[in-house]
């Protein structure tokens, strides 16, 4: 006996082709519970869903992208005051009035520990979300750097970095197997890298 269908696609087309059985056998099969246009009427309802979620994801997609440029630009930003603001300070004490620790003496903060249990829970079509968890041991980090490959044999590439440890990417490649990662980082340099999340985009 087949197996009921689960995929949304092969579900599309299960129910197509009941439609086209229904209609082309009406003489044999008189009394279904749903004749062929209420299956109809049901397949465009969630076909006018789908273009509708679709429409939607890529709005997100591209409100993602906006607010990661902002973010960045902003980072950007304040990175620049804040250089400003160390080179040009008297004293730390100058330095705390702009919610900044303060300089450190070269070589006195530790390189970050390793990202922990990076995750992939949530992706749609060009986008994926990403979260993990910040160093255990070593410094403090700065920001974290999120690398990606594609399978089976490409090169790892930085794609984007973050300052807390969760990311959206948005405009990413479909149709492939990708793995990614992420480390952190600071003064120091660039901690190890975290486990590898692999998905199929």
């Amino acid at each position: 006996m087949a197996t009921f269908p689960t995929r949304e696609s092969d579900i599309v087309v299960l129910a197509q082709s009941i439609i086209q059985g229904l209609t082309t056998q009406a003489e044999t099969f008189t009394r279904p519970p749903y004749t062929a246009p209420e299956i109809r009427t049901q397949l465009d309802a969630f076909l006018a869903l789908r273009d509708a979620l679709i429409r939607q994801q890529a709005l997100v997609s591209e409100a993602v992208t906006a607010k990661q440029g902002g973010l960045d630009k902003l980072a950007d930003a304040l990175r620049s005051v804040l250089r400003y603001i160390e080179n040009a300070a008297a004293s730390e004490d100058q330095l705390a009035h702009f919610g900044w620790s303060g300089r450190r003496t070269p070589g006195s903060q530790p390189l970050p520990g390793q990202c922990r249990m990076l995750e992939a829970p949530r992706r749609g079509p060009g986008w994926i979300f990403l979260d993990w968890k910040e160093p255990s041991e070593g410094g403090k980090p700065s920001y974290y750097v999120v690398e990606m490959r594609e399978l089976p044999d490409g090169a790892w590439k930085q794609v984007a970095t973050a300052v807390e440890s969760e990311i959206t990417l948005a405009n990413q490649v479909s149709g492939k197997r990708l793995e990614y990662r992420a480390y952190a980082a600071n003064k120091a340099g660039k901690g190890q890298v975290s486990n590898v999340v692999e998905v199929d985009a």
